[in-house]
């Protein structure tokens, strides 16, 4: 809990714009404020955890979404707000709190090179920028949101009559200032007038089973499927169709499945392999389980050369839910249909390694869209959470 001193402070210091309200802007640790803090994240579906994550917020103000992202796992949390007599209290919450964020006072308006020389040049994984755009150089915030984002922006605009931040103009406006090409509107927060918000990001919109949605990654994935956006169409059942395509065209690879999606380019020697999972899987421990079963299988498939090479296991999420997905060789060739010769070996092998398929056999997995051929060698490359390991 905060003490009072630090409640009075908050109430004090905490304002904005910084006039003699009866409490602070934000609402932290149960004290009320003006933006009330639980309703935005319920409407931006804050993150319930930022494991491991960096983040930082331009306009902080007392720094809640530090404070709670630093409670949920973040690795490091930055806060910058132009008022120094705000960013004060903002440190003394976090020490109360027992809390390691970074609070500083910045005015946006000084530029990109001041802010590098401040917090360094390393980028974050989520990026803040809530109603701020409005009281600063919005071409120097854009700048630095260009810089700093790695992985995900949080954009809200103002108010939609003072300031007619209506979406039609955000569409427009976030096009115009961001390098950031794929755009998702989350909604209205409405605890102090209606402001429209967004998520803004380097990452693909891709469909995994049947569901169309933006699914964030981090790190040198992006290096692999920002331009993975070509779709093969399931124009025959098994897709007799691509026999003897080439497994990349227009040098990209998205395959999707109905249980997962493969996602890479010609460049890269590796891809991603994105999990859906049994629908009544819904803790994130019982789909690593899952997974790891997967990789499991797959291993063993690719040391009898049946499959490709399983790397790591990495996670991801779109705006629903959490996903894993395995980082696994990247196979370039063409789609073939198997000969029954090497069906019977791939079966063979499975039934002497407690390897099974739950729903059909394995053998009727062994199709077009399912097998490529490089280099004289067939890899079945879509083993999905169907396929059973029975020593996993």
């Amino acid at each position: 809990m905060i003490s009072e001193e630090l409640k009075q402070r908050l109430k004090d210091n905490g304002q904005f714009p910084y006039g003699k309200r009866d409490r602070a802007y934000q609402s932290i640790d149960g004290n009320p404020g003006i933006r009330d803090m639980e309703h935005r994240y319920e409407i931006i579906n804050f993150p319930k955890s930022f494991d491991g994550e960096t983040v930082i917020d331009f306009g902080c103000s007392a720094g809640a979404i530090c404070l709670e992202a630093k409670k949920r796992g973040a690795k490091r949390a930055v806060g910058l707000d132009y008022k120094d007599e705000t960013i004060q209290v903002a440190k003394s919450l976090a020490k109360e709190m027992n809390l390691d964020v970074e609070f500083y006072t910045f005015n946006i308006d000084d530029g990109l090179d001041k802010l590098k020389s401040l917090i360094g040049e390393d980028k974050f994984d989520h990026v803040f920028a809530l109603s701020i755009w409005a009281h600063c150089d919005e071409n120097k915030l854009a700048d630095m949101i260009n810089f700093y984002t790695d992985k995900l922006c949080w954009f809200e605009g103002h108010n939609t009559i003072t300031y007619g931040d209506t979406k039609s103009k955000m569409d427009v406006e976030l096009e115009r200032l961001l390098d950031l090409p794929y755009h998702e509107y989350i909604g209205e927060t409405n605890d102090r007038s209606t402001r429209q918000n967004y998520k803004l990001s380097r990452s693909l919109r891709i469909e995994i089973g049947e569901k169309n949605e933006y699914v964030y990654f981090s790190g040198d994935i992006y290096n692999t499927v920002i331009e993975a956006n070509h779709n093969y169409e399931n124009k025959e059942l098994g897709g007799a169709h691509l026999i003897g395509n080439n497994s990349y065209q227009k040098g990209n690879y998205n395959y999707n499945g109905k249980y997962s999606c493969y996602i890479s380019n010609s460049e890269s020697e590796f891809g991603y392999k994105i999990l859906s999972f049994d629908p009544s899987v819904t803790n994130l421990k019982d789909k690593y389980n899952h997974v790891k079963n997967i990789f499991d299988i797959q291993s063993k498939l690719s040391l009898a050369g049946f499959a490709p090479k399983p790397l790591e296991i990495v996670t991801c999420h779109d705006s629903q839910t959490f996903y894993y997905a395995i980082k696994m060789q990247n196979i370039k060739g063409q789609f073939v249909q198997p000969s029954e010769d090497w069906k019977e070996s791939l079966v063979s092998f499975c039934d002497e390694n407690g390897i099974s398929r739950d729903g059909w056999s394995i053998k009727k997995d062994c199709v077009p869209k399912n097998c490529i051929e490089m280099n004289e060698t067939i890899y079945i490359v879509d083993i999905d959470y169907k396929w059973v390991y029975k020593n996993a």
